[in-house]
């Protein structure tokens, strides 16, 4: 591949104008048909191509998956913390003599700051206030808790989401580079030999791509 190729639009355009215009010039087909490449080789070419393309698609809609999951994590997040730490203060507030309850609330320290840690300390939380006295007083009953609980299910719902997603994106990055790369050593290989076949031929190895100057 030309050096000059770089980006995964340069290289598809590239493959694809030296196959099709190959495929769709009968001059062209004779020619390298007597150097091995026959339709059904040129079309071999075609399959890779269309499998590159649809592997970049892939990889472009496994990408966007991931930045959705990824902004709907921080938006989780948000909401998860922000829930945890109205409760915890409230509960340290009403039980600050009450050292046991705080130790059962899971409230002697600060929250943890990762994702896991701060996951298990808020369901503990949630759990545990749920029998604990006086809280109904100061605005979290059961339904409440409840339903300030179920923020904490859906940060850690919208986790799990994003690592699956993050997991996605990797594994369709790794197809793409996988098929741009059959594609572009098919396509190497394929106009070193055009040029040998088509030598002589300036417009038609134009034609597939090659420059007239490189045409010696």
């Amino acid at each position: 591949m030309p050096k000059s190729i770089k980006s995964i639009a340069e290289r598809l355009n590239a493959a694809n104008v030296a196959i099709s215009n190959s495929l769709a010039d009968a001059e062209i087909q004779s020619l390298v048909a007597a150097y091995g490449y026959s339709p059904a080789k040129l079309t071999e070419g075609q399959a890779r191509y269309e499998a590159a393309l649809a592997a970049v698609a892939a990889q472009k809609s496994a990408a966007g998956g991931q930045l959705q999951a990824t902004q709907e994590l921080a938006e989780a997040e948000t909401s998860a913390r922000d829930a945890y730490q109205a409760l915890a203060k409230v509960a340290r507030a009403i039980f600050k003599d009450d050292k046991a309850r705080l130790t059962a609330l899971g409230l002697t320290g600060t929250a943890p700051r990762s994702t896991a840690g701060f996951l298990a300390s808020a369901a503990s939380l949630f759990e545990n206030a749920a029998s604990a006295p006086s809280l109904a007083e100061y605005g979290y009953d059961a339904g409440r808790l409840e339903a300030e609980r179920a923020k904490i299910a859906a940060f850690d719902l919208a986790n799990q989401r994003q690592e699956a997603a993050k997991g996605a994106a990797q594994q369709a990055s790794r197809e793409q580079a996988t098929a741009l790369a059959s594609l572009d050593a098919w396509r190497a290989q394929y106009i070193k030999i055009a040029r040998v076949a088509l030598r002589g031929k300036s417009q038609l190895l134009e034609k597939i791509g090659v420059p007239a100057r490189t045409a010696a």
